[in-house]
């Protein structure tokens, strides 16, 4: 796994010790970020990363500019990796690791607000369809936020009510959908 743009573009994103991280390719990094681009500009904007596991896309996101990551894990050594590898790539200032159940992190979870939101669950659980129908009732959202999931091609995300789908890409047993929650300004 590797850092494909921006400031830390070809550094080298560790796995957590002794996990099955499934890394996203380089190719499929690029669509993706291609699409989340021409729909948001990432400077200056806040993300959360659900189930993030090795970090590699909120690593990609600061290092193009985003303003400050939260990334959330149930794991204790993957909380610590993460923070071992926020400090080494000069993020430690940008970043807030939380250790917690990430469905329990969407309902109960303090703001800022959150640009994109990025989850990649264990595909096993088939976590995806929770996650999106959760955030819809969550105070984690700003007026417009990207959600991207990422899950196995055993799950089939279903788009809630309102809810834009913006992208969607198979590529082997993997699946990125890209979705657009918009919600109106008080």
């Amino acid at each position: 796994m590797r850092v494909i743009g921006g400031t830390l573009k070809g550094r080298v994103v560790p796995p957590p010790p002794g996990s099955d991280t499934r890394p996203t390719t380089d190719v499929l990094k690029e669509s993706l970020f291609s699409v989340i681009t021409h729909h948001l500009d990432l400077t200056g904007k806040r993300v959360l990363d659900l189930c993030a596991g090795s970090g590699q896309l909120s690593w990609e996101m600061l290092s193009r500019g985003a303003k400050e990551a939260t990334l959330v894990d149930a794991s204790t050594p993957v909380c610590r990796h993460l923070r071992s590898v926020a400090g080494e790539f000069g993020f430690d200032q940008q970043v807030t690791i939380v250790r917690t159940d990430v469905l329990g992190y969407i309902k109960n979870g303090q703001p800022p607000p959150f640009d994109v939101i990025v989850a990649d669950p264990p595909y096993a659980l088939k976590l995806c369809n929770h996650i999106a129908e959760a955030l819809t009732k969550s105070p984690l959202l700003a007026p417009t936020t990207i959600v991207i999931l990422e899950h196995g091609d055993q799950e089939a995300v279903i788009v809630p009510e309102g809810v834009s789908l913006l992208w969607h890409k198979e590529r082997g047993s993997t699946v990125i959908d890209v979705l657009r929650y918009e919600r109106p300004l008080p």
